[in-house]
């Protein structure tokens, strides 16, 4: 895992128009699902930064666990864990930073995120002299590997060492726990009007894999995209995961069941996931990985019976 920082008087190499995103998509970003490539940390002083602003949930999330929660005095909406993060500043939405709080705030540290945050609001803050250092996790040993860079950045590196390895190993067991079970297939849907998913590249597509169960639409060339029930018919998974807002899902778990040729309908296959937990490259996914591979387990077992 690799950070960049950018200080004032140096132009971004991430500037560039900022795209209306599509709800679905905006709903990934919020989560901490779409990944792009990192880029390498820096730090132009010895003295640790003191008063940090996080532009995304998944990164008030990983400076916690790499144990500089205190250092936080802004984040934006949705950092709703841990319950600590409620507690803190909120500058706006990650699309919609509030420059003007944050000048208030004063910050020696911001961390932005590079694929989300929008160019133009970084570009004004480094303009404004602020250090802003880029945040993507692209994959799951990026999630302990960030962490871990995060404890050396803010000095808290026992923890962020602690917890960091702690994930690694889990990530080593829960592989071979699980690389040599059969296959299943899955599909894992974001969003019902238009019906979508992602592709193989996604951080749930590849903790299914971890525990043996394939993206019926690891192939898609987008990180996200809109598929029809057609194409999900032909493909037939084993079992259909339910991302999105909890309030959402139980009305996605009907509308299934009206395709009744599906195999995972048809066994009662369609588990209801924690999107708060699976959408977002922290901690918590790592950690809830396992319980992702248990439902895994259920449907293989299902599928195997004679």
């Amino acid at each position: 895992m690799a950070f960049k920082c950018l200080n004032s008087g140096v132009k971004s190499p991430f500037v560039k128009t900022f795209k209306r995103l599509t709800r679905p998509v905006w709903l990934l970003l919020i989560a901490g699902l779409l990944t792009f490539n990192s880029q390498q940390a820096c730090s132009n002083s010895n003295s640790a930064p003191q008063r940090v602003i996080a532009l995304s949930p998944h990164i008030t999330e990983l400076l916690f666990s790499a144990g500089a929660g205190d250092k936080l005095v802004g984040v934006v909406d949705y950092s709703n864990y841990p319950k600590a993060a409620l507690n803190i500043e909120n500058i706006g939405r990650y699309d919609a930073i509030n420059i003007e709080k944050i000048i208030q705030l004063n910050p020696d540290l911001i961390i932005a995120w590079q694929s989300a945050n929008r160019p133009k609001d970084i570009e004004n803050l480094q303009q404004l002299g602020f250090k802003v250092l880029f945040s993507n996790p692209q994959t799951l040993n990026d999630i302990p590997s960030e962490i871990r860079s995060f404890g050396q950045q803010l000095h808290t590196e026992k923890q962020a060492d602690a917890v960091a390895k702690t994930l690694e190993n889990t990530l080593v067991k829960i592989k071979q726990q699980y690389q040599a079970q059969p296959k299943i297939t899955a599909f894992y849907q974001i969003w019902h009007a238009p019906l979508m998913t992602v592709n193989g590249e996604q951080f749930i597509s590849q903790a299914l894999a971890l525990c043996g169960a394939q993206n019926i639409f690891e192939d898609l060339p987008m990180l996200a995209a809109e598929v029809n029930i057609e194409s999900v018919i032909q493909r037939n998974p084993d079992t259909i995961l339910l991302g999105g807002e909890q309030k959402m899902q139980q009305a996605w778990l009907q509308s299934w069941q009206k395709w009744q040729t599906l195999n995972a309908v048809q066994n009662q296959q369609i588990y209801l996931v924690n999107a708060d937990t699976f959408q977002r490259p922290t901690q918590r996914f790592i950690e809830g990985i396992s319980s992702l591979c248990q439902t895994v387990s259920q449907v293989r077992k299902l599928k195997i019976v004679p």
